[in-house]
């Protein structure tokens, strides 16, 4: 339940790098797949922003993917819970807690209208069976729509019953604040956008014939939203620790890297790999003039190698590697694959 709105709204006079408002239709809806690459949470300095901003993050290295797959209520094993209109869900986590209260399987079931994006249930498996529980208070994630200098603070609770006298209970509040405006260049886009910020002080509870056990989980959010990609451009989560932000992931919205069973992108752009198979050194030449750069994945899409292609040039010492078949990219600077092939390593 909304419990304080601030709104305020400031125009930019600089006509070129006009301020975006993030509506219900920049949030994610069933049937979406959202890919994103996980990368070192410290390699994103979050203290940045302000008005009219330039963040520059095209230098960041992923270390692995995922995707975002939201489905409608009725297509999960929470199904019988969630049937309202417009409900769809999104798996969150493969477990969560431990020992005896340890939940498999964790979705969270989401809603949007005009003036908010809220999580409104919690799907999970106990014991193997599967359970649900709907928000008393729901969880408004955004109070719509988004502006620079938008302050608003919500509330939210729920709790269910595990069988045998013992409930879960999660309750809390979000602070959110856009506390930016400006573009964002990651290695797969440059976009206007709105940064903004959440600290999420939630409490998780235990009760068992009336005893109680509660565990803080205060956390806090750093998200760049744009328009249209409907998750963050990028986003940096971690705990809120004795007033200290502790980072423990980012990720940021891509495109797929292909790995296993490769079908070898080809282009105008001519690619010479050598020697193939190598043992020692990779060469990399190309007929690309313009800034480029060339990674190296495993077979598990693992980043390995990253490098510039400097005047068509770019090597790599794998002498370490073990034997195995590699995949390369070579991008250019907005982060278009250009060319890509495997690469046999033998030792």
């Amino acid at each position: 339940m909304k419990k304080l709105l601030l709104l305020t709204s400031v125009f930019s006079t600089t006509a070129f790098f006009a301020q975006i408002t993030v509506t219900s239709t920049s949030m994610p809806v069933s049937g979406d797949t959202i890919r994103y690459s996980n990368v070192n949470p410290a390699s994103v300095n979050v203290a940045l922003t302000g008005p009219n901003y330039y963040w520059n993050y095209d230098t960041l290295i992923s270390q692995s993917q995922g995707r975002y797959d939201y489905l409608k209520a009725s297509l999960t094993s929470y199904a019988f819970y969630f049937l309202g209109t417009g409900q769809y869900g999104l798996k969150t986590a493969d477990s969560i807690g431990a020992g005896t209260y340890k939940f498999y399987d964790v979705w969270n079931f989401y809603k949007k209208t005009t003036s908010v994006f809220e999580a409104e249930g919690i799907g999970f498996k106990y014991q193997n069976v599967p359970l649900a529980a709907y928000y008393s208070d729901m969880d408004e994630i955004y109070s719509l729509p988004l502006t620079y200098l938008r302050h608003d603070s919500t509330t939210f609770k729920f709790t269910v019953s595990l069988g045998g006298n013992i409930y879960y209970s999660q309750v809390g509040y979000r602070i959110n604040n856009v506390d930016g405006w400006g573009t964002i260049k990651t290695p797969h886009d440059s976009v206007t956008c709105l940064r903004m910020t959440s600290f999420i002080n939630e409490k998780d509870s235990i009760n068992y014939n009336g005893i109680g056990f509660t565990f803080p989980n205060p956390q806090f959010q750093y998200k760049w939203m744009s328009t249209a990609a409907h998750i963050p451009i990028l986003e940096v989560d971690g705990s809120y620790i004795n007033s200290n932000f502790v980072p423990n992931r980012a990720r940021y919205r891509d495109s797929y890297i292909s790995t296993v069973g490769i079908n070898e992108i080809k282009s105008n752009v001519n690619v010479t790999a050598f020697p193939n198979p190598t043992k020692d050194f990779i060469i990399i030449k190309a007929d690309y003039a313009q800034p480029a750069t060339v990674v190296l994945y495993d077979l598990n899409g693992k980043l390995l190698l990253k490098n510039n292609l400097t005047q068509g040039i770019c090597v790599f010492d794998i002498r370490n590697f073990a034997s195995q078949t590699c995949v390369y990219h070579l991008t250019n600077a907005e982060g278009k694959i250009l060319q890509s092939g495997k690469i046999i390593i033998q030792k």
